[in-house]
């Protein structure tokens, strides 16, 4: 059975709520074991040293996807293994992981490696947190407004990105890069995989993995960043096939939404905020666009300063799964 409903977003990208809850936690497949003269396991999990944890790096490795396992961040990886240029790491190479600790999993939540891709609406819903995502699919609009104001109340999002968009602002990916958001794959072209909402007839695997794969090489080749483990559905559009084709590709979490703030059907930016604020509940993963389309960007500081008054801690979604 097809699971999707879409929604016209004004010329940014064409994504649509879907009902629905789960709270997968990510972190790392491998678990640490022995004693603390063991070395680095050849499988890629955690070992440890006298030192903390070392992690031998898996083809397909970004530094920014081995810090987000371990709860760490691209700098301090670099600063313990001495590494100049933190786009340049190798498979079989080993590296110290500061602070010595995976994060932490629930049994049973975090998908296989290779498993059909969890959809996810909330995070941890045990918690008052919100997690805030931007999808980046047509024009820069208000992105660097939006960074600004995060920046201004020291929080992290996720940018859900589509190829094109970074390739046509580099800039601007950096920058969100550098200041230490999360990514989602949100494919090169945002054709419909299942063809359900631009009767564009679909695509099939190879296609799929070919808009996956092209995303993800742009961000690595401009950042040194990943994509990984998060993807999100052009116009929400998925079904199972969508599920296991992304899931083999190395996507653990296909990222829905809670909260839409509808800003894409041109609403103004008082009522974007109202919205957002009235359909808060723990766990609640948000989508907003960056586009010029939507004024999600101007709405932005009072839907952070509601939520706050009434306790609740922005993050993005790793912060929201932890």
């Amino acid at each position: 059975m097809l699971l999707t409903l879409a929604a016209a977003c004004g010329g940014d990208d064409d994504d649509g709520p879907l009902p629905g809850t789960s709270t997968p936690t990510p972190g790392g497949s491998g678990t640490v074991t022995g004693s603390p003269d063991v070395t680095a396991s050849p499988t890629g999990g955690p070992s440890q040293t006298p030192s903390g944890n070392t992690y031998t790096v898996q083809p397909g490795d970004t530094l920014y996807s081995i810090a987000l396992q371990f709860g760490t961040t691209v700098e301090a990886l670099a600063a313990a293994n001495g590494i100049e240029d933190v786009s340049q790491i190798e498979a079989g190479q080993v590296l110290v992981i500061p602070g010595g600790e995976p994060i932490p999993t629930q049994p049973g939540e975090t998908p296989a490696p290779g498993a059909p891709a969890q959809v996810i609406r909330y995070g941890d819903t045990s918690r008052q947190v919100a997690a805030f995502t931007f999808d980046a699919g047509s024009d820069a609009g208000y992105t660097g407004l939006i960074l600004d104001i995060l920046a201004d109340n020291d929080i992290h999002a996720s940018f859900g990105m589509t190829g094109r968009w970074a390739e046509k602002y580099p800039d601007l990916l950096k920058r969100i890069v550098n200041e230490g958001h999360s990514l989602i794959n949100h494919t090169y072209t945002h054709k419909s995989f299942t063809g359900y909402s631009d009767a564009a007839g679909g695509l099939n695997q190879e296609e799929r993995w070919e808009e996956l794969d092209s995303t993800e090489q742009i961000v690595q080749e401009l950042t040194g960043a990943t994509t990984k483990p998060f993807f999100r559905p052009p116009y929400g559009d998925y079904d199972d096939s969508v599920n296991a084709d992304v899931g083999a590709r190395g996507y653990s979490y296909n990222v829905m939404w809670a909260v839409d703030s509808r800003g894409w059907t041109g609403i103004p930016s008082g009522q974007i905020s109202q919205r957002c604020l009235d359909l808060a509940e723990p766990g609640a993963i948000y989508v907003f666009h960056v586009g010029s389309a939507s004024q999600d960007g101007p709405a932005l500081q009072a839907i952070i300063d509601g939520l706050v008054a009434d306790g609740f801690e922005i993050t993005d979604l790793p912060g929201a799964l932890e």
